[in-house]
């Protein structure tokens, strides 16, 4: 059995504007974040910390790994949603898109923005391959291996865990530097823990 401790990086400098490939640094707050869930993991024995290649997320697996003499292993297939034409805009200039405005989360499972933008569809198709290298690069028995990434990319992999489709991976939480625990063996993938913080948050 591997069991992969599937990890949000934390809160981030980008506040008030959109991101998903823009390239925006952790927060004081994310550290913290970031290290509590780093404290979380700190008795385990890892294999391997796997992560989105976006600095969030990679300084993330910085902290991480850190306590375990290993070096994070980036794959840009995790990053986050491409938002196109939005990448970077302030909130409170949406309103220059009214046709976006009206846009909600969870229509992001089929829409993409436009702009090079990407759906919940795009991202599975490069997510879920990247994950299946590496369960077969650090198979069990009880072998842990942590990998950081992103809201939609963690809301995928817990979905396909779940047996949800992709519409229907928005009815749960996934918390800023939150660790979720999936165990995948030869007969089943097992969701154990779900959006687990140290603080519970406001």
């Amino acid at each position: 059995m591997t069991r992969l401790y599937l990890v949000r990086h934390g809160a981030v400098d980008g506040a008030g504007r959109f991101y998903g490939h823009l390239d925006v640094p952790l927060s004081d707050e994310g550290r913290r974040q970031i290290g509590e869930a780093a404290a979380a993991l700190a008795g385990l024995e890892l294999a391997a910390v796997c992560c989105s290649d976006l600095t969030r997320a990679l300084e993330s697996a910085r902290i991480i790994a850190a306590g375990h003499g290993l070096a994070p292993l980036p794959d840009p297939a995790f990053r986050e949603m491409n938002l196109g034409l939005l990448e970077g805009l302030p909130f409170a200039e949406l309103r220059q898109h009214p046709e976006l405005a009206s846009k909600r989360y969870e229509d992001m499972w089929s829409f993409r923005f436009p702009g090079g933008g990407e759906n919940l569809q795009d991202i599975a198709e490069r997510a879920r391959p990247a994950l299946a290298r590496i369960l077969e690069a650090h198979p069990g028995p009880e072998t842990n291996v942590v990998l950081v990434a992103h809201n939609s990319v963690n809301r995928i992999l817990i979905g396909d865990a779940l047996g949800l489709p992709l519409r229907q991976v928005f009815g749960f939480a996934q918390d800023f530097g939150c660790v979720n625990r999936i165990d995948y063996d030869a007969e089943r993938v097992r969701l154990v823990l779900l959006n687990w913080t140290a603080t519970a948050p406001d």
